[in-house]
């Protein structure tokens, strides 16, 4: 996937054959924190404000390398102006779980050495085309005037399921073949996954035929595929046609290299403590398969759901781009490894007026083997609609390729408007559909455990299909302090919520606020009232599920509610003691949920909550309960609970200021000038 778009291209130097001498460049290069290498290239005469390209590679099992490639156009991009950028990603494989933050920090780097980029227009192929994709819906390389993404797999997590089908499949149509036809299996439960250690080294990009044939050596005992058609028994022969008929391949090379993506891959996926870790995110219970015996004789697996939000949230891309992002993408029309029917998946995402998206016509099957004239034509065609220019279309497209060809570069050109990519669907089975609801603005709320009664969590949702997460807790076994409480910005993702980086804020010595990163928290939800919740934190910390009920709902925002008056429902803080604020829901027009928290000087953490009631007089009482006396994750015990701690609350609030004070002791008040920092989606705006 990495190299297949690079050779493809190798003939970009034709494309500057003519041009001018190539400017002068400045070059830099290292390495992030994460572990990842980085390059860049800079032409004479680029300023901070001006344009950065973000290269990114495709799907590759080497380890990161320094001086990751600029990609097949990066000559041209500089000689256009173009500062050039691109990280080698800190993971293998299907590298999505990183690879945005491994971009983040290259962004940082050239920040640092280089100056400020005005804009980013991030580029690549297969799976570097949806890194490019999912790098224009995070805010942190905004602004993002437009996207070249060639070949993308662009139905993201869905891209597995035909992984899982083929390894599962092959055990169906191999199951009357010797142990040397067997693939091997990992542990238990995920039998079907390689052990990583199992998994061979240097297989880089999965498309090099001789390693393959050396390493998949079950597979050749079954199907024959390495063999000459002279050789092949008639079993053979029929196993192969079977399998490939399933897959809708027609050519050995593309079932080899599948079927190494449902091995090697999919348990590099599963199995890698980087990404899921060892827990299931695919289904096949409630799948119909097209091919009898498969259907009959396939094991049903179902996915945990934390797992599948984690892979949805790594891998999918949302559309949630600016309106003023453009982005192209092309296909080559016969791809048996990321097919083209995920441009049709692209064209369900995006609007028409963003996206043009096009095929080329090959004559035999490839994996993003376009000319270098087509791949010119796309990134001409993206510079000018950036520009100004009219959306081009695929006839544009192959005007621009006509055009470059005549200019000495090397063609021919295939773009062809006629040709329409078929369904995802039609060519990978579907998933049974969720019964669950997706995830909405009534879902803001307290929501916990029964059994682990004294600790939940504060679910904010946020209008931008963002929420704020809040976890008051207690600290593990050997951490100072009585209490705790993490916080997390998320992507609502269908029924779930992934909180990539839950954070652990804390004062240090000087008093500063410093917030680390602590760890991830999901929530997936059945309905709106119950669903569960799994945190994998650090050492001494660790990971666990539990299930998760609503406790509380604000004001007007019942299960399917989508709007609700003005109320006093969000976040409050006090500017002059930043790090420490409220969280307020209006449970009606006579209380409050209350939950107050702070970052000691000791840098310890400290919570209260309870529930205000109104004085009739505009204001808000109560006593705020400072629970303690358990420990975090396993060793929570709620019978050791104590809540005998109890501090008188006052508050009055109205559209974004108010006031609260705490009486922590006789002439010891703590009192807040507070500011309104956040109103939940649903709440309607207020008027000051």
């Amino acid at each position: 996937m990495r190299h297949r778009l690079l050779n493809s291209l190798a003939g970009i130097a034709a494309a500057l054959a003519c041009a001018n001498a190539a400017q002068a460049t400045q070059t830099y290069s290292g390495q992030t924190a994460s572990g990842a290498y980085y390059r860049i290239q800079v032409p004479d005469g680029w300023k901070a404000g001006d344009t950065l390209v973000l290269f990114q590679h495709g799907l590759s099992f080497d380890p990161p390398a320094p001086n990751p490639s600029l990609g097949p156009l990066a000559d041209l991009q500089l000689q256009e102006g173009y500062a050039v950028a691109a990280s080698s990603y800190s993971q293998r494989a299907w590298a999505l779980f990183n690879a945005p933050d491994d971009n983040a920090q290259l962004l940082d780097a050239f920040k640092q050495q280089v100056g400020a980029p005005g804009a980013i227009i991030p580029w690549g192929g297969s799976l570097g085309g949806l890194i490019s994709l999912k790098l224009a819906e995070d805010a942190r390389f905004a602004p993002v005037p437009g996207v070249l993404s060639l070949c993308p797999p662009a139905a993201g997590s869905r891209t597995w399921d035909f992984g899982i089908d083929a390894r599962l499949a092959y055990d169906v149509v191999c199951k009357d073949v010797n142990s040397a036809g067997q693939l091997p299996k990992g542990k238990a439960p995920l039998t079907w996954a390689y052990d990583l250690d199992d998994i061979p080294d240097n297989l880089d990009d999965l498309e090099n035929e001789a390693r393959l044939a050396q390493t998949l050596l079950p597979v050749n005992v079954c199907t024959g595929v390495n063999l000459p058609s002279a050789l092949r028994n008639d079993a053979m022969v029929r196993r192969l046609d079977q399998m490939e008929d399933f897959g809708h391949i027609t050519t050995d090379k593309f079932f080899l290299t599948d079927m190494a993506y449902a091995t090697y891959g999919l348990s590099d996926l599963v199995r890698a403590p980087d990404k899921l870790g060892g827990i299931n995110p695919f289904t096949t219970t409630g799948v119909v398969y097209s091919d009898p015996a498969i259907e009959a004789g396939i094991a049903r697996i179902d996915a945990d759901p934390f797992a599948q939000l984690y892979l949805r949230w790594a891998s999918d891309f949302r559309g949630r781009i600016d309106a003023a992002t453009k982005v192209i993408s092309m296909h080559t029309s016969r791809d048996e490894l990321v097919i083209p029917a995920h441009e049709s998946v692209l064209r369900a995402t995006l609007p028409a007026a963003q996206l043009t998206s096009a095929l080329v016509d090959e004559a035999s099957p490839t994996h993003c083997g376009f000319n270098t004239a087509e791949g010119v034509a796309a990134w001409e065609a993206l510079r000018g609609w950036i520009a100004g220019a009219k959306q081009p279309g695929v006839a544009d497209l192959q005007t621009g390729c006509q055009s470059a060809v005549a200019g000495g570069v090397k063609g021919p050109c295939r773009f062809d408007a006629s040709l329409e990519p078929p369904s995802f669907d039609s060519q990978v089975a579907p998933r049974p559909t969720s019964t669950a609801p997706n995830v909405d603005a009534s879902y803001s709320g307290l929501w916990y455990d029964p059994a682990r009664s004294g600790e939940g969590i504060e679910l904010e949702i946020l209008s931008d299909s963002t929420a704020l997460v809040y976890f008051f807790t207690y600290p593990p076994a050997g951490n100072a302090g009585k209490q705790t409480w993490l916080v997390g910005m998320g992507d609502i993702v269908g029924n779930g919520i992934e909180f990539a980086d839950a954070l652990l804020p804390t004062r240090d010595a000087q008093g500063r606020v410093v917030s680390q990163h602590w760890g991830r928290i999901a929530l997936t939800f059945d309905a709106c009232g119950s669903g569960g919740m799994r945190w994998d934190g650090p050492s001494g910390w660790g990971s666990m599920e539990v299930p998760l009920i609503k406790l509380s709902q604000l004001d007007g925002l019942d299960c399917g509610s989508a709007a609700a008056a003005a109320q006093a429902s969000g976040a409050w803080y006090d500017p002059a003691t930043s790090g420490n604020g409220f969280l307020v829901e209006q449970s009606d027009a006579s209380h409050l949920q209350v939950l107050y928290f702070q970052q000691n000087t000791d840098g310890t953490q400290s919570w209260m909550i309870g529930t205000a009631t109104a004085d009739g007089n505009g204001g808000y009482s109560t006593q705020l309960i400072e629970p303690s006396g358990t420990q975090f994750g396993s060793a929570f015990d709620k019978t050791k609970i104590d809540k005998s701690t109890a501090y008188p609350l006052s508050m009055r609030l109205a559209c974004s200021s108010g006031t609260a004070s705490i009486t922590l002791a006789p002439g010891n008040v703590l009192s807040f000038a507070l500011r309104r920092l956040t109103t939940p989606a649903g709440i309607a705006a207020c008027t000051p």
